[in-house]
């Protein structure tokens, strides 16, 4: 890819020289910044230098003035203001843009996508991590973290901003000291760069940083940048989400939802396209992006109720149908227009510089990568995923071609008749070591941090897959698994049409595993780092084990082994009720004969773990705090009606059938001394009153009135009622 150079810019650039670039009107922020940058590392054989620019009339201006003067080939453009934390930064950049060369830009955050407003913090969509002080304390700041080195974005935040490519700042249009970052972001990308947000582990920098500035300067660069860019522009009769300069779309061409629909530069949409959005369910970011410099052909139909992208320099053949749904049929009381469609969380992704053979349909959940060939007549189902610079053909479409980077040769991954492989065929996915099945209720908040940690996890994306089922939540939990799905292949959100209840949900999404072992886990605890690869250790190494449990109560790291439900239920304990210390081999699962039995309960976890040591008594139990919970206490349930009546009926239920009545009794007895009467001290110590301890006497009296001990268990239940109730 050519690099761009304009009059009077440096063209004869040292790769091994790292310029840091800032614009200073605050002499003692500036000092305190400088000083930061002594403790940065630098990489062998590099030099470093800094230039200073005062008294800049705006920060493109100053930006482009010192980029001019600079011969450095990698320019740091820093406010005054931020300080570098990451002492391993000029290598960490150096080694990322040398590993990708269409990367011309990054940034400490960013936007996946910019909204209609052009301001990059309403996206819903943001990565990147941040230490800053915008709210008047300072703080951490994390939004998604990207799956591989860096996330290509539509925008990055202008604390800080580095290029290994010059290209002139827009101090013709930006003035001042608002929108130049968004606009150099368009002109990167507008030249066939990417802008990317990279991953740290840790943030990169602090930002003591002022509230956002929404002065009338900043609203006229605002304006200036959607009109110069193209943002909310007409085309005809249509308003769209973003029309590029030297779009050329044919008069016959259908658009439905226009305001949803964001086309790049210089894209082409040729004679009877249809481009729609049928439900009309705009939103403030596009949900059919189409990249600069793409090409759909004739008669080609894109439909999209959640979201399509489409990269730059896409080709996309005559007769091509891409949807992320599809309509659904499974109530025959209804003709299936009338049912709606299959799902409204799918999302599509054709990555930068693929070609699109004609007459192939895309349907559903597919992310396509960078560089690929989808054959003619290809069927594309909900589900696929083909990597980078892949050649897939078939219906329904599979890899048959990869570009092998170590050979730099396109390697057959099937064998064709008469002929020798050059690589063993893999005609199905890769099965994951572990299915992280999380059903959800109205816990946006709790499950955003749950899958922050999940996905900050050093493990392999191979080794796992998370299936997140969303139970009707009132709360923001789609639009959460929207922005999570767009990132992460792996990962896959179910939404009921209607609240089941928490034991129908779980079974619902257990359902959906296709992993050698199902984990459960709730929404609600989230993953301590290192966590995921000492827990899948864990897994291989006991994978003859139809159950293993999780102790997080314990740090040992000890693993112990046994077998039988009696064994299991005098270790595990009322313990087993933790839904996300259970993982189950997904063979036996699949064996239970009436997995909806207890479904009612509140515990079909309970329910599903001895019903699998029925099939398979081998288990083992891991001591390690592994993970960490929110703390939150849901409720809307009886806590009594649960942990007594609900637990006691189903260790009953296995009772003569793998459980013994001793070790039931010796159970029963156990809960209420260390379990049940602490828990009801705490109720109504903390008034909990969305466990309904006002029912719990009652229920606990009735369950233990004809025990032996039952006259202690009352002298304890008489002291607390005094104690909290004054009885």
């Amino acid at each position: 890819m050519a690099q761009r150079i304009k009059e009077g810019m440096t063209s004869d650039m040292d790769d091994r020289k790292i310029c840091f670039i800032m614009c200073v009107n605050n002499e003692e922020l500036a000092e305190r910044s400088q000083q930061s940058l002594k403790q940065l590392i630098k990489p062998d054989g590099f030099t470093v230098d800094l230039q200073i620019v005062r008294n800049a009339s705006g920060l493109a201006a100053g930006y482009d003035q010192a980029m001019r003067q600079s011969d450095a080939k990698y320019k740091v453009y820093l406010h005054q203001d931020v300080h570098i934390l990451n002492p391993q930064f000029l290598g960490d950049l150096v080694r990322l843009f040398s590993d990708y060369p269409s990367l011309g830009m990054i940034g400490a955050v960013g936007a996946k996508m910019l909204p209609s407003s052009g301001i990059w913090q309403a996206a819903s969509q943001k990565y990147g991590k941040v230490i800053d002080s915008h709210t008047g304390a300072t703080q951490s700041t994390e939004f998604m973290q990207p799956d591989g080195d860096y996330e290509a974005v539509e925008t990055i935040g202008g604390l800080l901003m580095v290029t290994q490519y010059d290209l002139p700042w827009r101090r013709d249009l930006f003035t001042g000291w608002h929108f130049y970052d968004a606009s150099h972001c368009q002109e990167f990308i507008s030249s066939g760069y990417e802008v990317g947000v990279p991953k740290q582990h840790l943030p990169w920098c602090l930002h003591d940083s002022d509230t956002l500035d929404q002065t009338d300067a900043y609203e006229d660069a605002r304006r200036i940048f959607l009109e110069y860019y193209g943002y909310g522009k007409n085309h005809g009769q249509h308003r769209l989400h973003r029309l590029g300069s030297g779009c050329n779309i044919h008069p016959t061409c259908e658009l439905s939802g226009a305001a949803g629909i964001a086309l790049g530069n210089e894209v082409k949409l040729q004679a009877d396209c249809s481009i729609a959005l049928p439900y009309n369910n705009i939103v403030s970011e596009p949900r059919i992006q189409i990249g600069s410099g793409s090409d759909i052909g004739r008669r080609c139909s894109l439909s999209a109720v959640n979201r399509i992208v489409i990269g730059s320099q896409v080709a996309i053949s005559t007769d091509v149908h891409i949807s992320d749904h599809n309509l659904a049929y499974e109530n025959i009381h209804l003709p299936i227009m009338k049912q709606g469609v299959d799902s409204w969380s799918h999302t599509i992704t054709i990555g930068a510089g693929s070609w699109i053979g004609a007459n192939t349909v895309i349907a559903g959940e597919v992310s396509i990568g960078k560089g690929c060939v989808i054959g003619a007549g290809s069927v594309v189902v909900s589900g696929t995923v083909i990597p980078d610079y892949c050649v897939a053909a078939g219906m329904p479409a599979r890899v048959i071609k990869q570009y092998d980077p170590g050979s730099r040769k396109w390697l057959r991954t099937v064998v064709s008749p008469g002929t020798e492989a050059d690589r063993p065929a893999d005609e199905t996915p890769v099965q994951p070591l572990m299915s992280i099945c999380i059903p959800v209720y109205n816990c946006g908040q709790e499950l955003e941090l749950c899958l922050k940690s999940i996905y900050s996890q050093n493990a392999r994306a191979d080794d796992f897959e998370v299936i997140v089922s969303d139970d009707a939540s009132t709360d923001h939990t789609e639009e959460l698994m929207r922005g999570y799905q767009e990132n992460y292949s792996n990962l896959r959100y179910y939404r009921n049409e209607q609240h089941v209840g928490a034991d129908g949900n779980t079974l619902k999404c257990a359902g959906y595993a296709r992993g050698e072992f199902i984990k459960l886990h709730s929404g609600e605890d989230y993953w301590l780092q290192g966590s995921m690869d000492a827990l899948c250790n864990q897994i291989e190494q006991n994978r003859d084990c139809s159950l293993l449990f999780l102790d997080i109560l314990s740090n040992s790291g000890v693993v112990n082994r046994g077998s039988g439900i009696s064994n299991y239920v005098e270790q595990v304990s009322i313990y087993s009720t933790f839904l996300s210390g259970i993982i189950m081999r997904r063979k036996e699962f699949e064996q239970i004969a009436a997995p909806e039995l207890f479904i009612h309960s509140n515990l079909i976890q309970v329910y599903l773990e001895l019903s699998i040591l029925e099939i398979n008594p081998d288990y083992c139990v891991y001591h390690r705090k592994l993970l960490a919970s929110s703390d939150k206490v849901a409720g809307g349930y009886s806590f009594a009606q649960t942990f007594i009546n609900s637990y006691l009926d189903i260790l009953n239920h296995f009772l003569y059938t793998g459980l013994d009545a001793a070790v039931l009794a010796a159970e029963k007895k156990q809960i209420a001394h260390t379990f049940l009467l602490w828990w009801y001290n705490y109720m109504l110590e903390k008034n909990l009153e969305q466990l309904q301890p006002g029912d719990f006497a009652q229920i606990f009296v009735a369950a233990y009135q004809d025990e032996s001990y039952y006259p202690d268990l009352h002298e304890r239940l008489h002291r607390i009622q005094a104690k909290h109730l004054k009885i």
